[in-house]
């Protein structure tokens, strides 16, 4: 077997069994670790974001579905004009091309939505008074 690598100054006769320099290895070691594990939680907290407290898939099948909606209602309606008129795929390639950019749009409105005031802070206002419409004497 291998003999373990011995430093500049140390001989056999201060370490016998080669394990002083391995547990200070061990200890350097451990301390990097933690020093690691640390950054990387911290690395690892999400800022507020703008839309809320949705999750994020929550977030992107929101954004999906604006875009798809976009898409599908301008190919929908270029596809009917293009059967009412008879014009086959003039209309339709129109009409997908402004769903797209209403797509695209609808996205991006959605993205940058901030949620109302009584929302972002977690507390609703409490409900207004009723109104009394009697007459007191």
């Amino acid at each position: 077997m291998a003999q373990p690598r011995k430093s500049k100054g140390q001989t056999a006769q201060d370490d016998p069994a080669g394990m002083g320099d391995l547990t200070e290895r061990l200890k350097d070691l451990s301390g990097r670790i933690e020093a690691e594990k640390a950054e990387y939680a911290e690395s690892r907290k999400l800022p507020e974001s703008s839309m809320g407290d949705a999750s994020g898939y929550a977030k992107g099948y929101r954004l999906v579905s604006e875009f798809v909606a976009g898409t599908l209602v301008g190919g929908l309606i270029g596809y009917g004009l293009d059967h009412l008129f008879g014009t086959m795929p003039i209309l339709f390639i129109v009409f997908l091309l402004l769903g797209f950019g209403a797509g695209i749009l609808n996205m991006a409105r959605a993205a940058n939505r901030e949620p109302p005031a009584q929302d972002r802070s977690g507390t609703n206002p409490p409900p207004p008074a009723a109104l009394d419409d009697e007459e007191e004497d």
